[in-house]
Formats: C-alpha cells, structure tokens, sequence
C-alpha cells in the first residue's frame, strides 16, 4: 500500500470536486459521448455483480455514483438502487438521469443510512480518494446485509501501466490518497470483516479521444504529447468509437458473512 503524505486540506479538495471535475467539456454532444462510455463501462460492473447477487427486488448502493449512469443501468437489470455522491453538481445530473431523487450529497459518514438495507455496494474509483479507507469499509460492512456483496474498483499498484510508468504514473494525483496491491486490498477487506475475496485486474471501456482529455489534463512527460498527437492524427469517428482497456486498476469482489456463498 501506498499513501499521500501529507493530505491536503479539506479546502483543496473541495475546489478539486467542483462543476468540471469530471472530464469533458460542456457541449451536448460530448457529454452524450461520455455517458455512453460511463454505461458501457457501468455494464461491466453490473454484470460482475450480476454473479453475485440476483437483481430483481435487490438494492443497492452506489458509493461516488458521478452522473449517475451506473445506476441506470443497474436499475434496468432489476436492482432498486440508491446513490452517494460529494458534488452536489454530479448528483444533480444523476437525479435528473434517474428520474427520481435516488441519489444524496455528502459522503458515506454524513448521509443517514439503515444498517444491513442493502444486498450490494458498489465503489468505483472511490477508496483511493478517502482519508480513512478502512472506516470506509467497516461502514459499508454495517449497511450490507448478511451475506451482501461488495464490488471495488480501485487504481493497481500491481498495474502494468504503474509498472511502466513507475512515479509518473498517471494516478498519481492530489485527490488520491491511498493506493493499494492485490495482496493490501484483500488483507484491509479480511481486517474489516469480509470473506471469500476475490481479486483480478479491471477493464474500462474508453476511447481515444477521453484517453487524451484525461492526458492533457494529468500530464506525463513524453506520453501526453504521444496521445495528443495521436488524437489529432485519428479521425472523429475512430476517437470515439468504444475500446475495452486494462485500464490500471483493480477489481474487489468480497462477501459479508452470512448465508449467500460465491459462486
């Protein structure tokens, strides 16, 4: 495990997660882009759950649910789904995606939740952002049922692009605090209650043209001027199609103890 010392101030990272965190300008047509590439991307991670849990009549909770596009998609497979979410911004927009008001501003500590409501939890890219990971989780332990699944999703220190990219790899940022290996990933979910772990390296669906936003946006000498030159090269309808991309991270399946087993 890896970790930022010092954090920053609360402050900074408030002005981080503002209106424009999310990459993307404000048109109507790259935001229709992007939230398509989000749902492809949402599929995947309903279908692992999928696995676990039967959708119908099932709820579940997403933690850092952005604009909301996961949840849609969950919603469709069957699940009764509720969001959490720091940007009043992004939970605005996932309401309005949603059509009800499924989704709350603040974080797991300050929204009111019922203990052992939910039959899964879902955290996509939210841990590495927490000051206390292990809270973290011993909350999402209190609100699963007996049984319940939890899905992580977090940036790899066993990546090949951490390997390749060693200290300028491109998920070293402010808002990251914490990073974690396979082996810290499964010990921090043993010490907070959960069982039958199962650790393999995730894929998102990207395409050329966010590739290159999120490059000119966190910089890595010689690879960013690379994708950006090669997102001038690619024509508009090669940039945008949908890849499936390694794309660094982790994917966490573990279970609280109860009746339901892995399968």
């Amino acid at each position: 495990m890896e970790f930022l010392d010092p954090q920053p101030e609360d402050s900074v990272l408030a002005a981080i997660y503002g209106d424009d965190y999310f990459l993307g300008d404000r048109g109507a047509e790259t935001a229709e882009r992007r939230s398509k590439m989000k749902s492809a991307t949402g599929a995947l991670y309903i279908d692992t759950l999928a696995r676990f849990v039967r959708p119908e009549n099932a709820d579940l909770l997403e933690i850092g649910c952005g604009h909301g596009e996961v949840l849609l998609e969950a919603r469709n497979r069957g699940f009764r789904v509720s969001g959490i979410e720091i940007s009043a911004h992004a939970a605005a927009l996932a309401n309005r995606c949603l059509g009800e008001p499924a989704v709350s501003v603040g974080t797991i500590e300050t929204v009111p939740l019922a203990r052992e409501r939910f039959d899964a939890v879902l955290g996509a890219d939210v841990i590495e952002h927490v000051r206390d990971p292990e809270g973290l989780l011993l909350r999402i332990h209190e609100m699963l049922i007996p049984g319940g699944i939890l899905l992580l999703i977090t940036p790899s220190l066993d990546s090949w692009t951490h390997r390749l990219l060693r200290s300028r790899w491109m998920e070293y940022k402010v808002e990251h605090l914490y990073y974690f290996s396979a082996i810290a990933i499964r010990l921090l979910l043993e010490r907070c209650g959960f069982d039958e772990i199962r650790v393999s390296p995730s894929r998102k669906v990207l395409t050329i043209d966010y590739i290159s936003r999120h490059f000119s946006r966190f910089r890595v000498p010689i690879l960013s001027p690379l994708i950006a030159l090669l997102r001038r090269a690619v024509p508009d309808r090669i940039a945008h199609r949908h890849l499936l991309v390694p794309a660094g991270g982790l994917l966490a399946v573990a279970r609280k103890a109860g009746t339901r087993r892995l399968q």
